[in-house]
């Protein structure tokens, strides 16, 4: 190998573009960091009606939620611990709102 490829080589790396870095996601996510989990603006997350969890006065959105409600936009099957998971969660916010207690 000659040093003329191995500097034309160094500097094809330089030129690159540099991809974004994401973060290391948290477990549960204000709106600031839930929204661009998804890719969608604050105002159109909000409208997604994913369930949320307050802790004090905290609003937060789990990962593991999120995760799921993008598999089910794909139409990609749920693994059966999720599959059960999401069985419970939707029949938990039936009765919330049956009960009027949002």
């Amino acid at each position: 190998m000659s040093l003329g490829t191995v500097n034309q080589s160094e500097e094809a790396r330089r030129d690159a573009p540099v991809r974004p870095i994401l973060p290391d996601w948290p477990r549960l996510m204000r709106i600031e960091l839930a929204a661009p989990y998804l890719g969608v603006s604050p105002s159109t997350f909000r409208s997604l009606n994913i369930a949320a969890h307050t802790i004090g006065r905290c609003v937060l959105w789990d990962r593991a939620d999120l995760d799921r409600y993008a598999d089910r936009l794909g139409n990609q099957p749920l693994a059966e611990p999720d599959r059960l998971a999401e069985a419970a969660e939707v029949e938990r916010r039936f009765l919330e709102r049956r009960r009027g207690t949002n």
